[in-house]
């Protein structure tokens, strides 16, 4: 927040400000420093290095902050994971706060519907750092649209058999297990049916098949094309019902939506304060740039924005701890898209306010730019959360006994009563 946060408690304040003391003296240090961020975005990562950050990650109870310590999680609140991710993107890259943030909801989804083999196996050893998750949504010909998954598990014994592909699946190289949704009954296009797996990365017949890490932004993530051939994989590794994990998956992109945006946000105002700083020392003519109104304004303008964004993300939050996990879907679709539209807008404005040096890797705001366009698509497009928006909105707005004179096409006295209203009148038309 830019000016005073009154959406948060005491508690919550000091929370955030301790979290980002953490990441800076304790995470985001020697080998995963400023070094570490560069290698990210040349997209040379190694998986050591994911190694060491999800260890240290872990061991600060900073995954799974929903989740009972007695599965390795804090025992937090919502409010607490949406900070979290904030100080992420804040210090270090959205990549990380990626990361972290399938901890928080494919944990959290873990631990409400595994079962103790789920938990004690994988939730366990994730949210301690000793695992790394790849959360297996995207498919070639469907994309997100889970009801539509060309991906199968059909039980053999007491065992799945999987056959499919996924695509754009980030940690795909480094994974230890994917979060894996394919469809066990029903036909396409139904919700019924759905099911949800951990598969081993090192299972027979999981292979990659290409490398689709080198993006725009958003780079250093082992993202790869994969294809899952007769994967076989064990009864247990089942989360939750047969058939019911849409409702499971729902609920988890439900606190997705307000991770992605916050860790945008958060990496947003980083680039703000480069540019609020930059403008204030950069001398032209004789008079610091911040002085131009052209540029103050603009950088006004961000900050009253940013702050209402921090806002929409913090009221969902807080609908989730108040009510669970599955409240507040539209406020949090107005979270999401709002607050990712708005760091792209941010992170863009701040290149324009340095200028030409804004494009050059001397600052980082190129690459926060480049990384949080990502976001406008990641765990849900802005378009997919303004048709969630309009849904409830209309539902809330729409009143079924209004009465509007001019609503109808006939109105008592109108010289066109009778004809088609839609049709402009022409040159012969009785006026």
């Amino acid at each position: 927040m830019i000016g005073e946060d009154t959406s948060l408690t005491a508690d919550e304040r000091e929370y955030f400000e301790r979290t980002v003391d953490t990441l800076e003296s304790e995470i985001f240090v020697d080998t995963l420093g400023q070094e570490h961020f560069r290698e990210l975005d040349a997209n040379r990562e190694s998986r050591g290095n994911w190694e060491k950050y999800v260890e240290r990650m872990g061991e600060r109870d900073f995954a799974g902050i929903t989740v009972p310590e007695a599965y390795n999680g804090a025992g937090g609140t919502y409010v607490e994971t949406v900070l979290t991710e904030q100080a992420i993107g804040y210090c270090g890259t959205i990549v990380h706060a990626c990361q972290t943030s399938l901890t928080q909801h494919v944990g959290r989804t873990m631990y409400e519907h595994g079962n103790d083999h789920v938990r004690e196996s994988y939730l366990a050893p994730m949210l301690d750092g000793e695992l790394i998750v790849s959360q297996a949504y995207t498919e070639p010909s469907s994309g997100t649209d889970l009801a539509h998954l060309d991906t199968t598990a059909v039980r053999e014994g007491d065992e799945w058999v999987v056959d499919g592909q996924k695509r754009f699946i980030d940690f795909a190289q480094y994974g230890d297990f994917y979060f894996l949704p394919a469809r066990t009954s029903g036909s396409d296009g139904h919700r019924e049916g759905v099911s949800l797996l951990v598969v081993d990365s090192d299972a027979d017949g999981v292979e990659i098949l290409e490398d689709q890490s080198d993006w725009h932004g958003f780079r250093g993530t082992g993202a790869a094309w994969m294809t899952f051939d007769g994967v076989r994989v064990p009864e247990e590794n089942l989360v939750g019902e047969e058939g019911a994990a849409w409702s499971y998956i729902t609920d988890e992109l439900n606190l997705e939506h307000l991770t992605v945006a916050r860790y945008c946000l958060g990496a947003s105002q980083n680039a703000l304060e480069i540019a609020a700083n930059y403008t204030e020392n950069r001398v032209v003519n004789e008079r610091a740039i911040s002085e131009y109104q052209a540029v103050n304004h603009r950088v006004a303008e961000m900050a009253t924005k940013l702050d209402a964004a921090y806002l929409l993300n913090t009221r969902a939050a807080r609908l989730m701890d108040e009510r669970g996990i599955s409240a507040g879907r539209m406020e949090s679709a107005m979270a999401k898209w709002f607050g990712n539209d708005l760091a792209h807008e941010i992170a863009d404005t701040c290149i324009q306010l340095l200028g030409g040096i804004g494009t050059t890797t001397a600052y980082p705001i190129e690459r926060i730019q480049r990384d949080v366009r990502a976001g406008r698509f990641l765990g849900g497009a802005s378009e997919v959360m303004k048709s969630v928006v309009q849904h409830d909105a209309y539902q809330i707005l729409a009143d079924d006994e209004f009465e509007g004179e001019y609503v109808g096409n006939e109105v008592e006295g109108s010289p066109w009563r009778g004809t088609d209203a839609r049709r402009s009148p022409g040159p012969d038309d009785d006026r």
